[in-house]
């Protein structure tokens, strides 16, 4: 059987048996603040909202922020293996930004296809205790990056953000890189001036949008939108959806 997904065509017969150079991903950038918004603690009703938001977005790649795996405050619960099951996300990637009661604290991909490399980076910071890291996966021949930049202050902000610059600077296949920023997108033209950003004005957290996605040349983008995702109260972010050739 042969299933045509917006990233080129893709045979599945129990596996994948053929796979064309990527052209095309639609790809979501989600806080769920772990669940815990509306309730201050995690109840499989908001585990089962996360999910359903996540199947109804039809992302080919969901990057997650603010997720547990493991964590007394959430039952124990492995947050990227549940929402990828129930969404219908076979492979999934946790990026660990720290210990928590317990369990591990950091962001997440989903992915509907397989993943060819992954990798975590520790950010060297001297300042920032939080957002302390990035991951990526790479489909084909695009890296796909996730991160969670510090909030604690602006200064350590800056601090994380010119950690992931370093990062990315390095790269030498096409990358984007989706996250929580904690800060609006006029910072990136004075921080990292050779990055271009997809979302210049959506409100994805208040009145603020401070989550994006980043990407360089040959990268293009050819839609940006955001979904409602805060009237269940699961969490206080709006979800960013991209669509990017490349």
């Amino acid at each position: 059987m042969c299933a045509v997904y917006s990233i080129g065509k893709i045979c599945y017969n129990g596996s994948v048996l053929k796979r064309r150079i990527a052209m095309e991903l639609l790809i979501a950038s989600y806080n769920i603040c772990s669940s815990h918004f509306l309730y201050g603690h995690y109840t499989e009703e908001n585990l089962n909202k996360l999910s359903d938001s996540i199947r109804a977005c039809g992302a080919d790649v969901v990057c997650l922020q603010e997720v547990d795996r493991g964590c007394a405050r959430s039952s124990g619960v492995d947050m990227p293996a549940a929402l990828g099951e129930r969404a219908g996300y076979p492979h999934r990637y946790f990026i660990r930004i720290r210990p928590f009661q317990g369990g591990e604290y950091g962001t997440a991909i989903l992915s509907k296809l397989p993943f060819d490399a992954t990798q975590t980076f520790n950010y060297p910071v001297r300042i920032a205790t939080q957002g302390t890291s990035c991951g990526y996966v790479r489909i084909g021949e695009l890296t796909l990056f996730n991160t969670h930049l510090s909030v604690e202050s602006d200064e350590a902000n800056t601090e994380t953000m010119r950690c992931l610059g370093d990062i990315l600077k390095g790269q030498r296949t096409p990358w984007i890189c989706c996250g929580d920023f904690n800060t609006n997108p006029d910072k990136f033209e004075r921080i990292l001036p050779w990055v271009r950003y997809a979302n210049s004005s959506l409100l994805t957290y208040a009145d603020r949008s401070i989550d994006n996605l980043l990407y360089t040349a040959p990268v293009r983008i050819t839609d940006v939108y955001t979904r409602d995702t805060t009237s269940d109260r699961v969490t206080d972010h709006n979800m960013l959806l991209v669509r990017v050739n490349y």
